[in-house]
């Protein structure tokens, strides 16, 4: 999942001190209880960038799907370390893992994750679902129901 809307972004404000603005806040709890709405499979672990907007998405996600567990941040997912060091230790955790960063970060873990050479960068509060390194499902703010996620 990416992070929801910061605020001051037209600003330029930097990713290490934005927080969510009330827009931001609002998506990503709309987003969380259409995927609770869903029954979509449990999460078993949430793992955030630690950039303030990122934290406050895992947590306010968290909370509509009523995981109970512990939001960590992971200081690799603020970016400039390889897909593939970030993702060894994700993958092994096993379950299903809500990952909140920024871009371009998480479309070179969902290329790593697929085995391709890219993948769809995602929109701010966005979600894709990868299923047995597989694309399954994304579901975007204003969409009403998941979507299938299409690669080229």
């Amino acid at each position: 999942m990416r992070q929801s809307i910061p605020e001051g972004e037209a600003s330029g404000a930097s990713l290490a001190t934005a927080h969510l603005s009330a827009e931001g806040r609002r998506v990503v709890r709309a987003l969380g209880t259409l995927v609770k709405r869903a029954e979509s499979p449990e999460i078993t672990a949430v793992l955030t960038s630690p950039h303030p907007a990122s934290v406050q998405t895992a947590e306010l996600f968290a909370e509509r799907v009523d995981y109970l567990g512990v939001v960590e941040a992971v200081p690799a997912l603020a970016g400039g370390v390889p897909a593939e060091v970030v993702m060894q230790p994700i993958l092994a955790r096993g379950g299903t893992v809500l990952v909140v960063a920024e871009e371009p970060l998480l479309s070179d873990l969902g290329a790593f994750v697929v085995s391709r050479p890219s993948f769809p960068q995602l929109m701010h509060a966005q979600i894709s679902v990868l299923e047995d390194r597989k694309p399954a499902w994304r579901l975007r703010p204003g969409d009403l129901a998941r979507q299938l996620l299409l690669l080229a």
